[in-house]
């Protein structure tokens, strides 16, 4: 029954703290003002509010975990207990709960409902949904009868009474009806009086304003809203003086691991902007030049590719691509000849164009190609003595604050990894046999939201390269469909003035954008464990927060 539920408290740091680092629960949305809760199926809401508030909720878990759940709170919390018991069976419910506090003081209860079992541990991915809400007002009967209009149903046959706990709902959710002053069970707090919202799986709204009176359903985030219209799986993440961030749909959905704001994504061609700023900084210190020339560099390798360093960091080479993205549209028809667990470095591609024809006199023009990242790669490979990932998570992810990036393995993937889904006509798979084994120079990391906005903000600090480098790699040398590019970044302008420089990258199960607003010094990163959407929500979000004008 329940979608989504806003609660209101004074304490909002000190609530996040004790639900995302305390008890573990999932942020799947934040701002300076809130943040949202994921629970099961259902969403739970805090907005920051200036006067102390208080509320009863409990959340569904499988009954047999109910044992395993309680340990697991146990060790967190401390248990409320009434006549000496920490636990009740409710046989009414068909249901055992156990209660604690959280630092707002609201009576927090887990039921276990008998009837559903779930197999493992128990841990927050085990919650199943929020149970049951509390609604506190002097206007017992008036807000009853307001909502069994709404075809929510009082359970019993005696109707809303004043002096008791009302139950409206059914099956596995309830909305409690309860007037001011009452002692919830299993804790001394007593019920009362503040706002609320509570969103219906079917849409419909209840909002309770200050006085317990059932008010006008207020306005919802577009934002949010838009990506639950477009059916966005995956995590957005805008940071301007303050952090907005949304996550969305599931990471796994096999064993239904929402995607939170620590999960990784793949990223596609969106990380060569990491292999242009390891050129670059080898460049810096005197180990290369842009006008190195290729079949120099790496004669045994690419000895008919007189190509500069700087043609293959713009995609004006010309060399042969592995993948021609402006004839070819399935790019799991490569492993067909050449099987994807077998590409895992960048040699492993060269068979598939060094003995190509050119495709055009280099520099005469930009087209968009991937085995010119394996070349610079290679090259990078050649004159540090180490794998360009590695050389990538050493002087990029590390330098920057990366934390949580890195180049991993597709059968390999470490926890808070989303897998990347591909839809079918007869349902989704994942991704793990359509893409190469390993990602390199040209495409495949695996980012946050949050450490691509690290990225981003080192980068325009000169942290990652000096003040003439980063101007080199942002200036815009050539231009395709998609706008014009630079060293590994494409770049976006109106009139004479950037408004965006910005990476993306496309991959079967995978769609990324990530880009730095310089008028307002934004950065927005959209990742999705889907073929498409990112650009989708990179749109929606630009228009609704007029970032591009």
């Amino acid at each position: 029954m329940f979608k989504k539920v806003t609660l209101y408290t004074d304490k909002l740091h000190e609530m996040k703290g004790f639900y995302e680092y305390q008890l573990g629960f999932r942020i799947i949305e934040e701002d300076e003002t809130s943040f949202m809760l994921a629970v099961g199926d259902s969403q739970l809401v805090f907005k920051q509010a200036a006067q102390p508030a208080l509320y009863h909720f409990a959340f569904n878990i499988p009954g047999n975990q109910f044992s395993l759940a309680k340990g697991w709170a146990s060790s967190r919390v401390e248990l409320n207990r009434q006549e000496g018991m920490d636990e009740i069976y409710y046989a009414n419910f068909d249901a055992d709960a156990f209660y604690f506090l959280d630092p707002a003081g609201n009576v927090v209860e887990f039921l276990g409902r008998r009837a559903v079992d779930r197999m493992g541990n128990f841990t927050v991915d085990s919650l199943l949904s929020i149970s049951e809400v509390s609604i506190t007002t002097p206007f017992v009967e008036e807000v009853g009868r307001q909502i069994e209009e709404m075809d929510i149903p009082v359970r019993g046959n005696k109707g809303i009474d004043p002096d008791s706990l009302n139950f409206l709902g059914g099956g596995d959710a309830f909305i409690i009806l309860v007037a001011p002053k009452r002692t919830w069970y299993f804790s001394k707090q007593r019920s009362e009086v503040h706002p609320l919202s509570i969103e219906l799986l079917d849409g419909r709204q209840i909002d309770i304003d200050e006085e317990g009176k059932l008010g006008k359903a207020k306005p919802e985030n577009p934002i949010s809203d838009g990506m639950e219209e477009i059916g966005f799986s995956g995590v957005a993440l805008r940071k301007t003086e303050e952090v907005w961030s949304a996550a969305k749909d599931f990471a796994d959905r096999a064993n239904k691991r929402l995607n939170s704001m620590d999960t990784r994504f793949g990223i596609a061609s969106g990380s060569k902007i990491f292999t242009a700023v390891v050129v670059l900084q080898l460049v810096e210190e005197g180990k290369l030049q842009l006008e190195n020339r290729l079949s120099q560099l790496l004669p045994e390798v690419f000895p008919a590719f007189d190509v500069t360093i700087h043609q293959l960091l713009t995609h004006t080479s010309g060399i042969p691509d592995y993948f021609d993205e402006e004839v070819m549209d399935d790019f799991e028809e490569l492993w067909m000849e050449h099987p994807m667990y077998r590409m895992q470095t960048g040699r492993d591609f060269v068979p598939l164009f060094a003995e190509q024809p050119m495709m055009f006199e280099p520099g005469a023009r930009f087209h968009y190609n991937n085995a010119g990242f394996i070349a610079l790669g290679l090259v990078v490979e050649k004159l540090t003595g180490r794998p360009v990932t590695d050389m990538i998570e050493e002087r990029v992810f590390a330098l920057a604050g990366m934390e949580r990036s890195g180049y991993f393995r597709l059968d390999q993937l470490p926890a808070e990894t989303a897998n990347g889904y591909i839809q079918e006509e007869t349902g989704w798979r994942t991704n793990q046999y359509a893409l190469p084994i390993k990602g390199g120079a040209d495409g495949g990391a695996f980012v946050t939201a949050a450490d691509m906005t690290l990225f981003w903000e080192k980068l325009m600090a000169y942290e990652l390269l000096g003040e003439k480098m980063t101007r080199a790699l942002l200036t815009p040398y050539a231009e395709g469909e998609d706008g014009k590019y630079g060293y590994g970044v494409w770049i976006e302008e109106q009139g004479d003035a950037v408004v965006k420089y910005h990476v993306m990258g496309y991959d079967p199960g995978v769609s990324f954008h990530s880009g730095f607003y310089p008028a307002s010094g934004t950065v927005l990163t959209v990742a999705s464990n889907e073929s498409a959407g990112a650009s989708d929500v990179t749109e929606l979000i630009e228009k609704t927060n007029a970032l591009i004008e």
